[in-house]
């Protein structure tokens, strides 16, 4: 098989600042590169959708090139540079909190720096038991570990007797198990021999390569300078995991210190501090858990465990095959590098911004990079049970979507389980991203695309924003421009990106929302690492899989959710909050009286229609996919125009709501199906405006009949009108 994938360091770069290309190739001796401009996404055929359109820019390694595998490094642990305190063991013990989630899955390491018969370890072996690992030899009990209990282990090694002493015991219910201990006696055990490799927690070193990789959580891991006893070992299991070093530590790693960041703290003297590798999950709960508190801020030391996985991917390191300074002369826009080597292809997106303070067009693409990248390498869409019974149809896969398959090291998404089953909740771009590029399933940003077609075909001028560019940048990145339109699926949101268009709105911009589940999941993203976001479903949601007393963000502390549950419904923002979701069908629109009000004479200009969006490439229509509706209750604003509901969706957009009372008319609302899209339309107080349509599918009926259609028309109207620096005016009493 011929595969060849790549990633960049930034999805958005302006004019003027270099971008770096990171290229990997199976199979085939060599591949061609070529940067090109995107102007249209490719859909499957059918009359009305947009040709597939690019334009190769001039680029100087546009060409063909010699390739190179590199390895996807899969799996997190936290490691700690090779000092002699660690290198030199002799007589020590190796202590730690552990919960299992996969002991049967095969050999782990929880601890230590063993190498072949250098070093030593603490490790479950090949049989689910806990076992110590020293001069090549292993030594275990006789009981298996259960998963997902927490017990507390040790192994000691006394160098002058040759004895090795090998402890667990399980701790459940805050309460230690009525089993008791289980310990055992080794004799003949030689003595640790120096190992110059890293002590790794999590892990065990295969040269420079991590292996063996450990599922679970790992709690309050210490490495003590002598072979504690029996008695020694029972009184350390019941103190527990909190407290001050112990008198004999080497290295005492206290994970609930320094929680939103990659640094694992020693709190013995010799201050071994090490650092997280692909981002295990933190900020979840320890052994000593008593559900007093859900902030990890306020009782850190009840968070004191870090849950590793076998399958964790952060940042794949690959070297930079390319690098590219963006020629003044590009304008601002969507952009790719195209990969080819045989029958294989791989897209690498990005955007292109004008240089800091030159912005020139009146209007600009908010891209969605955050929900791109809660996305990213979605396999619940190919491995999926549910799939086909939520879109009822076949799933339709091509090369890329089988590159998961074939390299299940690319990781997944905040939609996808771990292999030990828990949720993933952290999500990078920098790795390669099979669904983020402008061919296969017409959704996210290969459905932004049809934006960018009708924006090109009819020569309207615009620049792109990303919400990387938005959370970094605050309103800065967008108050160049008299207006902002968003994609069709905006639905992951930082408190940062929230706040900066509530700003750009109450300093009297103008906004279009052209799509649907918009600013529904709270997010954050990684303080240092770029492209890395976390989500944590928390509470009432479609995805509410978290547990709730791991439900504040380890990146921020912020508690998680959606917005309506912490307390920001996108109705305060946008007119319009998520409703249900449907991938059978797509309907169209049904103007009600309010669109004949004069204050929305100038959106429906041209327009006879009283029924609009009833086509589409998308499924038959522009209302449908997920969609979401008015609600005063919700924070809608009331001097907001309801101009248009959509009607007639299929029973599926009824099984898919998040509560019953959601499909109850309300007493003081219009008698209209509750499960609807509305198309809303308000002003703001500092002369500005929102538009929002509350439909994935929107942006599906733009092209329909070559651009000739009402969908087309309303969108062009309005942002005609919304660039327009006319200001808005308030109705009298709003």
């Amino acid at each position: 098989m011929v595969a060849v994938m790549g990633y960049a360091d930034r999805r958005s770069v302006r004019v003027g600042e270099p971008i770096q290309f990171k290229v990997s190739l199976d199979g085939s001796p060599s591949y061609r590169a070529t940067v090109v401009r995107l102007l249209s996404a490719q859909t499957f055929p059918q009359p009305h959708a947009p040709e597939f359109r690019f334009d190769a820019m001039p680029c100087p390694f546009n060409g063909e090139h010699r390739g190179q595998h590199h390895p996807i490094p899969a799996g997190s642990y936290a490691e700690i540079p090779a000092h002699p305190k660690l290198t030199r063991l002799s007589s020590c013990t190796l202590a730690a909190f552990i919960w299992p989630t996969t002991p049967a899955k095969g050999a782990q390491a929880i601890m230590g720096n063993a190498e072949g018969p250098a070093g030593i370890g603490l490790v479950i072996d090949g049989e689910s038991r806990l076992a110590l690992t020293v001069g090549g030899q292993t030594y275990a009990l006789p009981r298996k570990l259960r998963p997902k209990r927490w017990s507390f282990v040790a192994a000691s090694v006394d160098a002058a007797a040759g004895t090795a002493l090998v402890y667990a015991r399980e701790v459940e219910l805050f309460q230690f198990d009525a089993l008791g201990p289980l310990q055992q006696r080794f004799d003949r055990v030689p003595r640790p021999s120096p190992s110059e490799r890293p002590f790794r927690l999590g892990a065990q070193s295969d040269g420079p390569k991590a292996i063996r990789h450990y599922n679970g959580k790992i709690e309050r891991p210490r490495v003590l300078g002598r072979a504690l006893s029996y008695s020694d070992l029972e009184r350390l299991a019941l103190a527990g995991p909190t407290g001050p070093a112990h008198v004999d530590a080497i290295a005492d790693w206290d994970f609930s210190r320094d929680i939103s960041s990659e640094v694992v703290r020693d709190l013995s003297p010799n201050a071994l501090w090490g650092t997280t590798v692909n981002l295990p999950t933190r900020a979840v709960f320890g052994s000593n858990w008593k559900a007093e508190r859900h902030d990890w801020r306020a009782i850190p030391e009840q968070y004191g465990a870090i849950h590793f996985h076998d399958d964790d991917i952060c940042d794949c390191l690959w070297p930079t095959a390319h690098e590219l300074t963006i020629p003044d002369s590009w304008k601002s826009g969507t952009y790719a590098l195209r990969l080819e080597a045989g029958d294989s292809e791989f897209w690498v997106p990005f955007f292109v911004r004008p240089k800091k303070g030159q912005a020139k067009a009146r209007c600009a693409f908010l891209v969605p990079t955050c929900t791109y990248a809660a996305y990213s390498n979605f396999r619940s869409r190919v491995e999926g049970r549910w799939s086909e019974l939520y879109h009822g149809r076949v799933t339709v896969l091509d090369g890329t979507d089988f590159l998961m398959e074939e390299y299940p090291d690319l990781g997944s998404s905040t939609y996808d389980p771990h292999s030990d089953g828990s949720l993933t909740l952290y999500s990078s771009m920098m790795r390669p991203v099979t669904n983020y590029r402008p061919t296969g399933r017409v959704y996210k940003f290969c459905q932004d695309m049809f934006f960018i077609a009708w924006l090109e075909q009819a020569k309207i001028d615009y620049e792109v924003v990303t919400d990387d560019d938005l959370h970094d940048e605050g309103v800065s990145a967008i108050s160049d421009y008299a207006c902002i339109f968003t994609g069709s699926h905006p639905e992951y949101y930082t408190t940062e990106m929230m706040d900066a268009v509530e700003t750009f709105l109450r300093d009297g911009g103008r906004f279009m929302y052209l799509g649907g589940n918009g600013f529904y999941w709270r997010t954050a993203y990684h303080p240092t690492l770029p492209g890395v976001v976390e989500v944590r479903r928390a509470g009432q949601g479609f995805l509410a899989s978290n547990v709730e007393g791991e439900s504040n963000m380890s990146f921020t502390g912020e508690v998680a959710g959606t917005w309506l549950r912490v307390g920001r419904p996108p109705n305060l923002l946008c007119g319009v909050g998520m409703v249900t979701q449907g991938f059978d069908a797509c309907t169209g629109y049904k103007r009600s009286k309010a669109s004949h009000d004069p204050r929305a004479a100038f959106i429906f200009e041209g327009v006879k229609e009283e029924i609009v969006g009833d086509f589409g490439v998308l499924m038959g229509g522009a209302a449908g996919y997920e969609i979401d509706r008015h609600d005063i209750n919700l924070g809608s604003p009331r001097h907001a125009l309801l101009l248009a509901s959509s009607f007639n969706h299929t029973n599926v957009y009824d099984i898919s709501v998040p509560a019953f009372t959601d499909l109850v008319p309300k007493a003081n609302e219009e008698a209209l199906d509750p499960v609807r899209a509305d198309i809303v339309f308000f002003e703001t107080q500092g002369g500005g405006a929102v538009f929002s349509v509350g439909s994935i599918a929107w942006s599906g009926s733009l092209s329909w009949n070559n651009y000739d259609n009402n969908i087309e028309r309303i969108t062009r109207n309005v942002l005609k009108r919304f660039i327009d620096p006319k200001p808005f005016q308030m109705p009298e009493g709003a």
